[in-house]
C-alpha cells in the first residue's frame, strides 16, 4: 500500500471524543443544507416505521439517542455498565399514573447490518396460485434485493427497513434503524443545485 492515497479521512482526537463506539463511523456533508436534508429524511422515515410497521406512538425528535452515542455489537463486551445506564436506563424507573413502568423507546441510526438483524416483511398473496408467501429485503449474495422507501412520489419502493433491538425482559427499549449511505445521497441530491 502507497501512504500518499488518501481515500477515506480519519476522525480527528477531538472527534474521537464524542463517539462512544470505535465502528461508527463519522458521516459528514459539505454544507448545512445538505445536513438539514438527510436528517430531515432520517425522521421521515423513523415517524413512518414507527407509525405505520411498528404501529408504536412515541415522540420520535425527542427520543433519539445522538449519532456519536451508539455502540455497536462488538462494544456490549466492552462497554462499561455506566453507559447503559447514562444512555439508555437513565428514565426506566419513571411510573405511569397507574404505578406501571413507563416505557420511554429510544433509537438511533446504524449503518450496520449486523445491529439490524430483523428484517420488515410484507404478506404476498400470489394472484393466481393464491400461495402466501413473505416478501423482504435479503442482503445475502444472489437473493433478490428490494429497494429501500423513498418519499419520491414516481418511484414505486416497499416499505421495508431493517432493524434491531435492546431488550429488557424481552420487550425492546432501544431500536437500531438501518439506513444505507446511498439513500441518505438520494435524499441530499434532491436539493436544487
Amino acid at each position: 500500500m502507497t501512504d500518499n492515497i488518501e481515500i477515506i479521512g480519519i476522525r480527528s482526537q477531538e472527534q474521537s471524543l464524542y463517539f462512544q463506539s470505535d465502528y461508527v463511523p463519522l458521516i459528514s456533508f459539505k454544507n448545512k443544507a445538505q445536513k438539514d436534508e438527510a436528517e430531515n429524511y432520517i425522521i421521515l422515515e423513523v415517524c413512518d416505521f414507527f407509525t405505520h410497521i411498528l404501529k408504536l406512538d412515541i415522540p420520535v425528535v425527542q427520543n433519539q439517542l445522538a449519532y456519536p452515542h451508539i455502540i455497536t455489537n462488538k462494544d456490549f463486551t466492552t462497554k462499561d455498565i455506566k453507559y447503559f445506564y447514562e444512555f439508555l436506563f437513565h428514565d426506566l424507573g419513571e411510573r405511569e399514573t397507574d404505578g406501571k413502568l413507563k416505557v420511554n423507546i429510544k433509537w438511533g441510526i446504524t449503518f450496520d447490518e449486523e445491529c439490524a438483524p430483523i428484517q420488515v416483511a410484507k404478506r404476498h398473496v400470489h394472484p393466481k396460485t393464491k400461495k402466501v408467501q413473505l416478501e423482504y429485503l435479503d442482503s445475502r449474495i444472489g437473493r433478490p434485493r428490494l429497494p429501500y422507501r423513498s418519499h419520491v412520489p414516481d418511484l414505486q419502493y416497499l416499505p421495508y427497513r431493517r432493524y434491531g433491538t435492546i431488550d429488557i425482559n424481552g420487550n425492546p427499549i432501544f431500536y437500531y434503524i438501518y439506513f444505507t449511505l446511498q439513500e441518505i445521497l438520494d435524499a441530499i441530491k434532491q436539493i436544487p443545485t
